[in-house]
């Protein structure tokens, strides 16, 4: 039988029934959730800060996602959909912290609110909850994605050259002077030689097809 949601209107709060009895869903040490129109509002909010785009959760449309992952979860495991937004979060606070790094404000203000939801444990889904504890912390993740994609993943490839950079030079990270500006140079210069390299390697000389002359101008 599904998980039923109910709604309490002397509390105003819409309460998640996670019973073993009444869900099929055995999970030790959850019974019920209780969400509050506050966080809720609190929730959609910040959600709608992350991406515009996105229309406002209901309680029952966060219920079913909760009954969702439950289901998937083996035996009260992890949660693939929460850990993979987890570590993109990991992902975010690095980000945040770096003082290499250097994002656009309007990118800046959506990290710094994400994190400031994620590290507060007053959020619409308590976070030590078996199994879902970190349910809404992941949506707004995923959420986030939509308009902070390039400016992760260009962290991630900043974090890469650094370390290979630094690496090669056999020095510290710390101890080398690399920014964002200068990152985008270096790799600018990068592309401008592997355009160039294709160009090249596409070229058929004299000797034929097998005779490839590899010029670097």
């Amino acid at each position: 039988m599904p998980t039923r949601l109910d709604f309490d209107i002397h509390r105003s709060v819409a309460r998640l029934d996670l019973s073993p009895a009444q869900s099929g869903i055995f999970t030790p040490g959850i019974e019920a959730i209780d969400i509050t129109d506050g966080q809720l509002r609190r929730f959609n909010a910040l959600a709608n800060d992350l991406n515009k785009a996105m229309p406002a959760l209901t309680a029952e449309q966060v219920a079913g996602v909760a009954r969702r992952v439950l289901r998937t979860a083996a035996a009260g495991g992890q949660s693939p959909f929460i850990a993979s937004r987890m570590r993109r979060a990991a992902e975010m606070k690095a980000l945040s912290r770096d003082t290499d790094w250097t994002s656009a404000p309007e990118h800046a203000e959506r990290i710094l609110g994400l994190i400031a939801y994620l590290d507060d444990p007053n959020d619409l889904i308590a976070d030590d909850i078996p199994v879902i504890g970190r349910l809404d912390d992941a949506l707004l993740v995923d959420i986030a994605m939509d308009t902070l994609r390039e400016e992760v993943e260009d962290y991630a490839e900043f974090r890469r050259y650094r370390f290979c950079e630094a690496a090669r030079r056999g020095i510290d990270i710390h101890g080398l002077a690399l920014d964002r500006k200068a990152w985008q140079v270096e790799r600018e210069d990068e592309l401008r030689l592997e355009r160039q390299l294709r160009r090249v390697r596409g070229s058929e000389y004299a000797g034929g097809a097998a005779e490839r002359v590899f010029r670097v101008c």
